[in-house]
């Protein structure tokens, strides 16, 4: 059999074994190289492919079209069809895109519709093209290749021209131009007398574009970042951009896990307006492959499928987990307990109306300074599949939701950025200092963590971005400690909204209070934790400590036998999550119920005080149903449910003491306030009445004594009710009247 060998021209310049010659710099390689393929038509045989495989595809294409305008076609069937042919096709991609989509077209115009024009995705590609961001390099420019990688940031979708009809206005001859860069409109030169025209330059005449008679496709920017699991430990996880076409535009939404296959080409970067020998890396994105299986990314073998079977029947299965959360840190018992819970979620839920019930569980930690919150955020954020650690300062514009931002790399577009909850779709956000974040995430911030998605609407950009996980937050107080005897609850005294709080399932509060005996164990346990480390300098380097040296350390350092590695628990998560979906069985529902009903009589020592809400009883479900979960049970049973009870009382009583109240979170008063704020309004109501309409200090000040507020507490409750401009003094000091 003969060989043809195919030289590639890019703008008149030749490319042959990765050069570029007779200078300058094509707009993209297809193909580095000469490569040889076989002697025959590529469109015929494609033809033959596409006649043998999916004739029934495409007779389907021609009945749904312009619904579906293309074919994908995997490199499996392709390599059974023909090893060498497949290989090709990697090797040059360029050459196949344009015969698949021909032969396609062809077979359509058979069978009487040739007016469309779909397009062939080859998908399935083999695991040795298979990349990271991060390991891409100069030899694979040109070739097919796939990226397995997370969607960052899109852009809007905007017409772009390949085949531009410009009309001399001298003559009115046509000058067709193709458009290889989409960076920049190429103008004619000339109105060429070879093909008829008057043989004027763009200097003597002038032309216009034609845009009726122009080709025109829709195209997008998609922004790509590596996956969490892909990046080493303080390494920046790394981003390409890429180019959508045709009917991929508008396939995907920021936070998105796709496998992105399609072909390099390189830009030459720019410096003080001059073009430099380093080039940026892009992909034209062939087909796009959606991971739309939860988790899909965590591998668990059948081996490791029986080995957590097995842990999940073991009895003591929810303590050696929560002993595996931070062992490093001491103590914590409870917290650790929940943080378990919230790692394997309760189940979301469809309802017949179309409203949708969260499974995530919500956890704010509120601490002093030094508690160890962030380490705690920083391990869960490690530990959970899809988890990310941020803080609420972010220097991102994304910021903690999602923003649209004008993007140089993408024409200077508007496109719309992921922030770390619409990244940790089905996942965790750990986010430290979320007390800071900024006001565009506060007012964002309700939706996602209800809803569970984020609405942006700017910029011609309307979207709505998914942030279904769990959010872990830590906020710190405002006075830099927390104030056990002020009016103010301890939820209040952190610079958040009550409505916002309210959205978590569980409050923990964190005090640093001096104990001898608790403080010895504490730093015992830290000075022990630290002889139990390697030094990260020789782990770096890769040298081996002294084995003997270990042996006196292990008998001082912290005990972690019986411990769970983190990629075991991480790969736990992932299968409880996939497999196992609880519901309450009856005697957990009543239990659960029961509670809830009980705990509601518990008014309180005010009459506006609301011991629970509704929203208590859902978080009550979740966190039984996570419970059921780590068994791998399909039914949340009374354990479960008790479980939830116990750890819900806990936490209540740690933030409010016996009689806990919900109306102190919503007002950010505890209810002596509200009490003392709502008897001086009563008494300067009922004063101002008689007369004129206004009451006298003095009298409000002997009426309050009465109703046993000090004089000294009267005082102040009016200062702050005329500051909050609910009182004013209408004649002067001494004279009080309702707003």
């Amino acid at each position: 059999m003969n060989t043809l060998y195919f030289p590639v021209e890019m703008r008149g310049r030749r490319v042959c074994n990765g050069t570029i010659k007779n200078g300058g710099h094509p707009y993209r390689i297809p193909w580095c190289g000469t490569r040889m393929i076989q002697d025959f038509d590529l469109t015929a045989r494609w033809s033959t492919l596409l006649h043998a495989h999916f004739t029934e595809d495409v007779h389907n294409i021609a009945q749904l079209w312009p619904d579906v305008q293309s074919l994908e076609v995997s490199y499996r069937t392709i390599e059974g069809f023909d090893p060498t042919f497949s290989q090709s096709i990697l090797e040059q991609p360029d050459l196949h895109d344009e015969a698949s989509n021909r032969a396609l077209r062809e077979l359509l115009a058979d069978v009487g519709y040739g007016t469309i024009n779909p397009y062939v995705r080859i998908i399935h590609l083999p695991s040795d093209q298979v990349r990271t961001v991060s390991q891409l390099r100069s030899d694979d420019i040109g070739l097919m290749i796939s990226i397995d990688a997370v969607v960052t940031k899109i852009s809007g979708v905007r017409p772009r021209m390949y085949t531009a009809v410009f009309k001399c206005t001298a003559c009115e001859h046509l000058t067709t131009i193709q458009q290889p860069n989409e960076q920049e409109l190429i103008n004619p030169m000339e109105c060429s007398q070879i093909d008829g025209g008057c043989g004027l330059t763009n200097r003597q005449t002038r032309f216009h574009l034609l845009q009726e008679r122009s080709i025109l496709t829709n195209t997008q920017f998609i922004e790509l970042q590596e996956l969490p699991e892909q990046v080493r430990g303080g390494v920046q996880p790394e981003r390409i951009s890429c180019i959508a076409e045709h009917d991929l535009t508008g396939k995907v939404n920021p936070g998105d896990r796709v496998k992105a296959n399609g072909v390099l080409f390189i830009r030459s970067q720019r410096k003080f307006g001059k073009d430099t020998p380093v080039f940026d890396i892009f992909m034209r994105v062939q087909s796009l492959e959606r991971q739309n299986l939860a988790l899909e990314e965590i591998v668990v073998t059948d081996e490791e499928e029986a080995e957590i079977k097995s842990y999940a029947a073991s009895e003591d299965v929810y303590k050696h987990i929560s002993e595996s959360i931070a062992p490093s840190i001491f103590g914590m018992d409870k917290i650790k307990e929940t943080l378990m819970l919230q790692l394997f979620g309760g189940v979301a839920r469809l309802n017949p109306d179309g409203t949708r019930n969260r499974g995530d569980i919500h956890i704010l930690l509120m601490g002093d300074p030094g508690v160890a919150k962030s380490q705690l955020l920083a391990y869960m954020g490690n530990i959970s599949p899809r988890g990310r650690f941020t803080s609420g300062m972010s220097a991102s514009a994304a910021g903690l939701t999602a923003a649209a931002v004008q993007d140089a790399s993408a024409d200077g577009r508007w496109t719309l950025e992921a922030g770390a909850l619409v990244l940790a779709d089905q996942g965790l956000a750990a986010i430290d200092e979320f007390d800071k974040m900024n006001q565009g995430d506060r007012s964002s911030m309700h939706e996602a963590m209800e809803q569970q998605t984020i609405s942006i609407s700017k910029a011609g950009i309307n979207a709505s971005l998914r942030t279904r996980c769990a959010v872990l937050a830590a906020a710190n107080p405002k006075a830099g400690r927390f104030q056990p005897v002020s009016e103010v609850p301890f939820t209040g005294q952190i610079n958040l909204d009550p409505p916002l709080i309210s959205r978590f399932d569980v409050i923990w509060l964190l005090t640093d209070e001096p104990s001898e005996d608790k403080d010895a164990k504490i730093a015992g346990h830290i000075v022990n934790n630290r002889l139990s480390g390697t030094s990260e300098l020789l782990v770096n380097e890769g040298s081996r400590p002294d084995p003997r040296k270990l042996s006196s350390v292990s008998t001082k350092s912290t005990q972690t036998n019986g411990l769970l590695h983190r990629d075991f628990i991480r790969k736990y998560v992932a299968y409880a999550k996939r497999t196992v979906h609880p519901n309450l069985d009856d005697a957990a529902r009543k239990l659960i119920i029961d509670y809830y009903v009980s705990t509601r009589k518990q008014s309180g020592e005010f009459q506006d005080s609301v011991a629970i809400t509704a929203r208590s009883l859902e978080a009550l479900a979740r966190l039984a149903e996570a419970s059921a979960r780590i068994r791998l049970s399909e039914e949340a049973t009374v354990e479960d449910a008790n479980r939830a009870i116990r750890l819900t009382k806990t936490w209540r009583y740690d933030l409010m003491g016996e009689n806990f109240d919900e109306t102190a979170i919503a007002a950010n008063q505890k209810g002596k306030a509200r009490h003392a704020e709502r008897s001086i309004l009563d008494i300067v109501g009922r004063l101002s009445a008689n007369g004129d309409g206004v009451a006298q200090l003095v009298d409000v000040l002997n009426e309050a004594e009465r109703l046993d507020i000090s004089r000294e507490k009267a005082e102040e409750v009016i200062e702050k009710l005329n500051q909050n401009g609910r009182l004013m003094r209408p004649t002067g000091y001494d004279t009080l009247q309702i707003v």
